[in-house]
């Protein structure tokens, strides 16, 4: 059996917080509903993996547990604005290119390819970003771009199994590693 997998940074409890008024706000401000995700399921994906089978799963575990990133990430949140850019299919928060997610990002990849753990591997360039949205039969949207300037914190990095229900899909932390280490 084959798990859809990724990696990436969990939201800290005070960024959903603010995530929600955020939300609040807008549709105060547009009149419009907007299909939110859960906020259980906000994360900043770093990596995804795609469909991989039980044992590149037990191999993900090692690389977690021998991991050789003890430092939580700091970053900052730039703005709120419809995504991916020239694009009105998804609203993001776009974070600012930030040096400790491209090392992360690598690192990841590096111990990755180091086990043969064949994945989706990427073409795009690496756009730091938090999906709010998924915009589906929306017309007419309105501006909501708003400069945010948030610093933030990530202190968890997580391995997530994406389950694809009809009603959108479900995130469940497999394996878990606490950042939150002073360097």
């Amino acid at each position: 059996m084959k798990l859809r997998l990724f990696i990436a940074l969990s939201l800290t409890k005070g960024l959903i917080k603010k995530i929600n008024f955020l939300e609040e706000e807008i549709e105060t401000r547009t009149k419009i509903k907007f299909p939110w995700i859960p906020v259980k399921n906000l994360h900043l994906t770093i990596v995804f993996l795609g469909y991989l089978n039980y044992e590149d799963f037990i191999k993900l575990r090692d690389i977690f547990q021998n991991f050789n990133w003890r430092k939580r990430i700091e970053a900052k949140i730039k703005k709120i604005d419809y995504g991916p850019p020239g694009h009105k299919r998804m609203i993001w928060l776009y974070l600012e290119k930030n040096k400790d997610l491209e090392e992360l990002k690598n690192l990841i990849e590096e111990n990755l390819n180091q086990t043969q753990i064949f994945y989706h591997r990427e073409e795009r360039e690496f756009l730091p970003h938090i999906n709010l949205a998924r915009l589906k039969n929306i017309k007419d949207l309105p501006e909501i771009k708003k400069e945010l300037n948030w610093q933030i914190v990530f202190n968890e990095l997580v391995l997530y199994e994406s389950i694809l229900k009809p009603t959108g899909a479900l995130y469940e932390k497999l394996l878990r590693l606490d950042l939150n280490f002073h360097s």
